[in-house]
């Protein structure tokens, strides 16, 4: 059975997450109680982000599929700048999420990378749209030809 995904909604909580949380650090809060859950949400952010940007890799025909791309852009770029912010340390509980910088280093150059591959992905397709829609003269010629052939066969 073929499951309907709403990539609008699910685009919008994801940033809305990602927003709650990059509040969140700027705060100074105590890490024995929010550095675990602050640490499961990016993994979380980070782990959907990855299978929604899959799921739109690989379902070419989607209608909308260039808004939900743009969207999925906006979305990693939001949460790739958390995680600037993190590495710089200018959250000011990101000295809590020490032991997790290489994984978030990683995961920040994923989503810089997918953003990449998207943006190539939708150039080439554009121009692929461009070229299918262009009729060369070549083509008009045959058409008119056909047309005043017809035209004086009557």
């Amino acid at each position: 059975m073929a499951t309907r995904v709403n990539y609008d909604d699910n685009l919008f909580y994801l940033m809305t997450l990602t927003r709650a949380l990059r509040s969140g650090l700027q705060l100074e809060i105590d890490p024995e109680y929010f550095r675990d859950k602050i640490i499961e949400d990016i993994f979380f952010i980070d782990r959907t982000l990855e299978l929604v940007y899959e799921a739109l890799r690989t379902n070419t025909y989607l209608i909308n599929r260039r808004d939900h791309l743009r969207g999925l852009m906006r979305a990693k770029r939001s949460f790739a700048d958390m995680i600037d912010e993190i590495l710089a340390r200018r959250a000011a509980f990101a000295e809590h999420l020490e032991t997790f910088r290489a994984k978030l280093t990683g995961a920040r150059e994923q989503h810089v990378a997918d953003i990449a591959d998207i943006r190539t992905s939708m150039e080439s397709t554009a121009s692929e749209d461009d070229q299918q829609t262009i009729v060369s003269q070549d083509e008009y010629r045959f058409l008119f030809e056909h047309d005043e052939d017809d035209e004086t066969s009557e």
